[in-house]
């Protein structure tokens, strides 16, 4: 029977490592190493170096008795070296009788528990903690970091579930050719559309610190523990189903409050309703700056899915909400005409709210209306129906000869000059219409019914001016 040392790794130098060896080997291939030799391209493929010795374009490169031996080593689980202390093919991880498959069904044990009779680190450096008495390697014994690169310990996270930063089940199929597809892991743990970030291991498991197996996480079973700060202290599992229940991640009044592990892709009325239950009925994006305006997708998804309620952005700021740059307010009623007013200076928000310190809750349906001292100047008691959605007894509009004294939120767009004072204004104010004459508001009004752009700065401030200061 052909060994690796024996017999192929001289083949292979010869025949193969010109091309597939090195930092960049051609095909991704590698024959420099009884590890790269033993590679896979694909699980349900035959080894790239029989597969492609069968192709024109490799005709020739090796002759028909080194084709045998190949063949012959391949078909005998490509052992390492003859038989010894373990069978001829312990070290390629998909031998029926390798080393993988011996320490799965002894639950990683000989890893793990020095005291074990088979301990790996009676004979092997890098395997583990040494049984007592035991202080050097065994003559000839391969080092597990000959093969197993990870930091500290041969069972790196990356020795089952594969390389580079996707380090979750489904495990390595090119050495774990049994294991079944599973597209749930990858959609909890993979960045997607609806969360830019993947949840850590931690929040459904008990994942070790060391990046390294222990005990627990190789005891043959699927431990699910949950991380209550995110999924909630009502989460449960399952293990019959495979089912979550009562977790904040998925119980949010969708149509599906209990998934189960093997259940399809989920949508957004999966989880909740769009919109949730009680919830402010507008769109979402009055209020949320990642969904669309119906909540039926995420434009980003920063935010989505971290155990808190996120309105706008995250930050804290009114322009999260309420818009960014000219127009930082919401863009119902007569925001815009408070806000953008063409005969006035802009009114600040805390003329009818109460402004927040900081974050503050919307979305309850209607706004909390709280007239500050701009309407309650001059003593008026100023007032808001929130039924009718009426202002009435304010500076701003109840002047003398108002036709508007108690405007409708809704009616903006029909304010005029005579909506809130009489042109001119009932005496003692002289029955003058000449606004812009040198005695009166010289450089404030252009006439009676216009304001000028300078003017506008000193137009509704609390106080009469004659002219501009």
């Amino acid at each position: 029977m052909p060994t690796y040392k024996n017999d192929v790794a001289a083949l292979l130098g010869a025949r193969c490592s010109r091309c597939h060896a090195g930092a960049a080997p051609a095909g991704d291939f590698r024959a420099d190493s009884y590890v790269g030799a033993i590679g896979c391209a694909q699980p349900d493929r035959v080894f790239p170096i029989v597969e492609a010795l069968g192709r024109p374009d490799h005709a020739g490169f090796a002759s028909n008795e080194e084709r045998e031996v190949l063949a012959r080593w391949v078909s005998a689980a490509s052992p390492s070296v003859g038989n010894g202390v373990h069978p001829a093919a312990f070290a390629n991880p998909r031998a029926p009788n390798g080393h993988v498959q011996f320490l799965r069904a002894r639950r990683y044990a000989p890893l793990f528990d020095p005291s074990d009779r088979d301990a790996c680190a009676h004979c092997h450096d890098g395997a583990g903690p040494r049984p007592a008495g035991i202080v050097h390697a065994a003559d000839g014994a391969t080092a597990c970091t000959s093969c197993h690169s990870e930091k500290d310990f041969p069972n790196g996270c990356s020795s089952c579930h594969g390389k580079g930063d996707v380090a979750y089940p489904p495990r390595d199929r090119c050495f774990h050719p049994d294991e079944r597809v599973d597209t749930a892991h990858a959609k909890h743990a993979s960045a997607g559309a609806l969360r830019e970030q993947g949840l850590a291991c931690t929040t459904c498991h008990p994942t070790p610190t060391a990046g390294r197996p222990d005990p627990l996480h190789v005891n043959g079973y699927v431990d699910v523990w949950f991380d209550f700060a995110l999924a909630g202290s009502a989460v449960r599992f399952d293990p019959n189903e495979r089912r979550c229940s009562g977790s904040s991640c998925h119980a949010r009044g969708g149509a599906r409050p209990a998934p189960a592990w093997t259940d399809g892709p989920m949508g957004c009325g999966d989880c909740h309703s769009s919109p949730p239950a009680n919830h402010y009925k507008g769109e979402c994006t009055t209020c949320h700056r990642e969904a669309n305006a119906d909540g039926t997708k995420l434009f980003r998804a920063q935010l989505h899915a971290n155990g808190v309620v996120d309105l706008g952005d995250g930050s804290g700021k009114c322009g999260a909400c309420h818009g960014e740059g000219d127009s930082p307010w919401p863009k119902t009623g007569a925001h815009a005409a408070h806000m953008d007013p063409k005969s006035s200076a802009p009114v600040a928000c805390d003329a009818c709210h109460e402004l927040p310190t900081g974050r503050h809750p919307v979305g309850k349906g209607s706004a909390t209306v709280k007239l500050g001292y701009a309407a309650t100047r001059g003593g008026r008691r100023a007032t808001y129906d929130g039924a009718t959605k009426t202002c009435a007894g304010t500076y701003c509009h109840e002047a003398s000869g108002a036709t508007m004294p108690a405007p409708v939120w809704s009616a903006a767009g029909s304010v005029t000059c005579t909506s809130c004072h009489a042109t001119p204004p009932p005496p003692p104010h002289p029955a003058s219409t000449a606004c812009s004459s040198a005695g009166c508001h010289a450089g404030i009004a252009s006439s009676a019914t216009v304001i000028t752009p300078a003017g506008k700065a000193v137009h509704v401030n609390g106080r009469i001016d004659r002219a501009l200061p």
